[in-house]
């Protein structure tokens, strides 16, 4: 018996090593998977030229990164403008999955994809997070006698084409914007639509009053609403626009839509990027969003800082794509 006893607890005992080596191996194993992030500099690439927004806002968050040492390694911003942005776009697309290099970028991909001019969208990324997100703005010229959306909207109806919109570029957002007012109103064909090659020469055109309306973007439309040259309209975000200046804009939801048509920047990473380094990346970009020092840039800009994690980046995108297929199914794209 006493022998019988004794094969037993060894037995027993022989099942605990076995248990703790397998608990070992199960640990060693998790370790290993473990990514190490970051190795090296890092590059945030924006397939714009210096000086713009997306320049700005990528420039502030690599500072904040910087600065806060959010992350164990130096981050630089790369301009890689050309090719409708191609460039830039694949940069990015062609780039070492491993989250060392990765793209700032706004909805104009889901705009430019949805009327065509590109084959390249979100879902050839792995998103990682929005940041911010600046409206579109429909505004009139200050010395107009219509004073409201409501009677520019009766004025186009009563003589339909008499008066005009400019817009900077066919299938842009703010294009997409203006696109998703008059269809919200049900006043297609009511209003001349000119396109303009750049924002510049679109607000000159209004100012010296070859167009009537025009769209213009969140920073443009605060500085001529101030100085008393344009009145806010209508705003191309759900709900009344942020800025004190623009409040009187009818909203998107006003109109009687359930989304909005606003400038939406984010962060994308190569397909393929493991999830920790997503999941890194989600977590500095919270943190960025959240400092002051991003904050007052972004308000300076004329944006709002918004986080969405990747899910909610992913939900936001399919939505927002979805609105510019179907506005784009309705473009002309040679006006």
């Amino acid at each position: 018996m006493k022998i019988k006893s004794l094969l037993v607890s060894a037995v027993a005992f022989m099942g605990i090593l076995a248990g703790c080596s397998s608990e070992a191996t199960e640990g060693q194993q998790a370790e290993e998977s473990k990514v190490s992030f970051p190795e090296k500099d890092i590059r945030i690439v924006i397939p714009y030229d210096p000086g713009g927004t997306s320049d700005l806002t990528s420039r502030a968050v690599a500072d904040v990164i910087n600065k806060e040492k959010l992350l164990d390694a130096n981050v630089t911003v790369l301009n890689l403008p050309g090719a409708n942005t191609r460039n830039g776009l694949e940069e990015v697309l062609n780039a070492d999955a491993d989250g060392h290099t990765i793209l700032l970028h706004h909805s104009t991909l889901n705009a430019m994809n949805a009327v065509g001019q590109l084959d390249i969208g979100y879902e050839d990324y792995e998103l990682i997070g929005q940041i911010s997100y600046t409206p579109n703005v429909l505004v009139g010229n200050a010395d107009s006698k219509y004073k409201t959306f409501d009677e520019v909207l009766a004025a186009a109806k009563e003589n339909p084409g008499s008066i005009s919109v400019g817009v900077p570029n066919i299938g842009s957002t703010a294009h997409l914007a203006y696109e998703a007012i008059i269809k919200a109103v049900g006043a297609e064909g009511l209003f001349k639509l000119v396109p303009f090659q750049s924002g510049a020469d679109l607000i000159t055109a209004h100012l010296g009053g070859q167009v009537d309306l025009r769209m213009a973007s969140t920073p443009d439309s605060i500085q001529y609403v101030e100085s008393g040259d344009v009145i806010p309209l209508v705003t191309s975000s759900l709900d009344r626009h942020f800025h004190e200046s623009l409040k009187d804009a009818v909203s998107l939801s006003d109109l009687g839509m359930d989304t909005d048509v606003v400038v939406r920047f984010g962060f994308y990473a190569p397909k393929g990027t493991p999830q920790e380094v997503l999941d890194i990346w989600e977590d500095t970009i919270k943190k960025v969003s959240e400092s002051e020092s991003f904050q007052e840039t972004a308000t300076n800009a004329g944006m709002t800082t918004e986080f969405m994690n990747q899910e909610e980046f992913l939900d936001i995108n399919e939505k927002v794509q979805g609105v510019f297929d179907e506005l784009a199914k309705e473009i002309d794209l040679n006006q």
